[in-house]
């Protein structure tokens, strides 16, 4: 069990490596997992390839799918997977938890990608999702369509709100009472 915590923290040591080392947007997400002590582990994923919390052990951290613990922690599109998770980390839940959370997640990651000079799987939807306004309801509503596109038939991007939940309250009122007064 010790020999197996070794090579893990070995791991996530060389992928913050190859993050730091992969352009600005990876430095600072690298720099905040170091300095926030962020836990870095693998855990088994059903719908996604990392998480920022462990539903089985009740951990915040950085939890990769278990298989990627057989790939290169210098890929891109591994350290690419820490920098998304720790925005959400550094997000807190409530923004986390929602449409525009996932949008700035992926946009970083985005970034880390192309300041690491690795092109996204499928650069066009990638290139349209980075274009979006966080801050605009109808480039949400995209956002999330453009997520599901990407991340597969199991991403359950539908499940959140499109603002973090209490902006998204205040809107669906303010809506409501638009409604009520025509």
């Amino acid at each position: 069990m010790a020999a197996e915590w070794r090579e893990e923290e070995a791991w996530f040591e060389q992928a913050l490596a190859a993050l730091r080392d992969s352009g600005p947007a990876g430095q600072a997400s690298a720099a905040y997992i170091r300095q926030r002590r962020i836990r870095l582990g693998f855990a088994q994923q059903k719908y996604s390839g990392a998480c920022w919390f462990d539903w089985r052990r009740l951990h915040f951290g950085i939890f990769l799918d278990a298989p990627y613990r057989d790939g290169q922690p210098r890929s891109p599109y591994m350290y690419a997977l820490l920098a998304h998770e720790a925005k959400h980390l550094e997000q807190g839940v409530v923004e986390a938890l929602s449409v525009r959370g996932e949008l700035v997640a992926w946009q970083l990651e985005c970034d880390v990608l192309t300041q690491a000079a690795a092109e996204p799987f499928d650069d066009a939807a990638w290139r349209e999702l980075r274009a979006l306004d966080a801050n605009s309801r109808t480039d949400l509503k995209r956002g999330r369509v453009l997520m599901k596109q990407l991340a597969g038939p199991g991403y359950r991007i539908n499940w959140l709100p499109l603002w973090p939940l209490p902006a998204e309250i205040a809107c669906q009122l303010r809506d409501l009472g638009r409604r009520i007064l025509r």
